[in-house]
């Protein structure tokens, strides 16, 4: 299984909406499974985020509520012949979907949010996320879950790929 942080994907739609301050990351994953379009990959991901991840995300929802952050849905996917154009995927709208790239976002007061899953190759996509930090405490948010963001990020991946969805 492989996974690894990667520069920021130059060929993403998301590539262009940085406003500083930002924060950025990118994974790249090698699927097992051949001829997968982004959407496919998105679904198999974020369509069963596991069960630890989903607590934390609660936890955090608990916490930044009081914060004035937004609550957001631990459910980030659609059944896979809904995820199109315009539908709402938990906290995310989905804004594009191509077989190359599917893009998500979210907006908030503190901060914006986008989700990328692009097609690099036959067996490479890169997961990628950008977050406009837009307050001081948006900064001080993003400073606070870097970490668990990075790690959370890997591990739901490599469940994906464990279970045999990508």
């Amino acid at each position: 299984m492989s996974i690894s942080e990667i520069q920021f994907p130059q060929k993403t739609t998301i590539q262009n909406k940085a406003s500083a301050p930002y924060y950025r990351d990118a994974f790249k994953v090698v699927v097992t499974k051949h001829g997968l379009e982004a959407k496919q990959v998105y679904h198999g991901i974020f369509g069963f985020i596991p069960k630890p991840v989903q607590w934390a995300l609660k936890l955090r929802n608990a916490l930044v509520k009081w914060i004035g952050f937004a609550a957001s849905d631990t459910e980030m996917a659609l059944p896979l012949e809904e995820i199109a154009t315009g539908k709402k995927a938990g906290f995310l709208v989905i804004e594009g979907v191509t077989e190359e790239e599917l893009v998500c976002g979210a907006y908030e007061k503190n901060m914006d949010i986008w989700l990328s899953v692009l097609r690099l190759s036959e067996q490479e996509f890169a997961i990628s996320t950008l977050v406009n930090l837009k307050t001081r405490s948006a900064r001080w948010y993003m400073a606070l879950i870097k970490p668990f963001h990075q790690r959370i990020a890997k591990y739901t991946i490599r469940q994906a790929l464990k279970a045999g969805r990508i």
